[in-house]
């Protein structure tokens, strides 16, 4: 499963809750440019038009257009920092691996975890979070980096 199909299965609100995290994010300055050009091309308006909108209706724009896999990556990642780093904190943390709110640490061991500790900890982030968040989670990590989670495939729920 690809970021692609991930961001289709979302659903609008999460969607636009992606957008919108994506461009509140000031340190993403140029994934929004490169964002607002695909949106000047889509809908056949100028870069400098669109680069003035509002960041809402620009998030509005984003959250229904046709993506590219690595924009929807991206507003993934960002729907989770921004609005659920508190699963993601409780996954690692669950599978002894350092973080901060659910950042991994750069000196943490990402060697794939054993069967147990992942089924473990999934199934902790089940009873704590709500269902939809945690598959669409437990699906990112696996579609970021298939062969530390590879162990998540058989959980899937979808």
């Amino acid at each position: 499963m690809d970021a692609l199909h991930i961001w289709k299965n979302m659903g609008d609100a999460r969607r636009l809750q992606a957008a919108t995290a994506f461009y509140s994010d000031p340190a993403l300055a140029d994934y929004h440019r490169a964002a607002d050009t695909f949106l000047a091309r889509l809908k056949n308006f100028r870069p400098q038009f669109i680069r003035k909108l509002p960041a809402e209706k620009r998030a509005s724009y984003l959250a229904t257009a046709p993506l590219g896999l690595e924009l929807a990556a991206q507003l993934i990642v960002s729907y989770h920092f921004a609005h659920q780093r508190a699963m993601m904190a409780a996954f690692l943390t669950g599978m002894n691996i350092p973080n901060d709110q659910g950042l991994i640490s750069e000196d943490a061991d990402l060697s794939p975890p054993s069967a147990d500790a992942i089924a473990a900890a999934v199934t902790s982030l089940r009873a704590a979070f709500p269902a939809e968040d945690v598959e669409i989670y437990l699906q990112t990590l696996l579609s970021q980096n298939p062969d530390t989670w590879s162990g998540l495939s058989a959980l899937l729920r979808h």
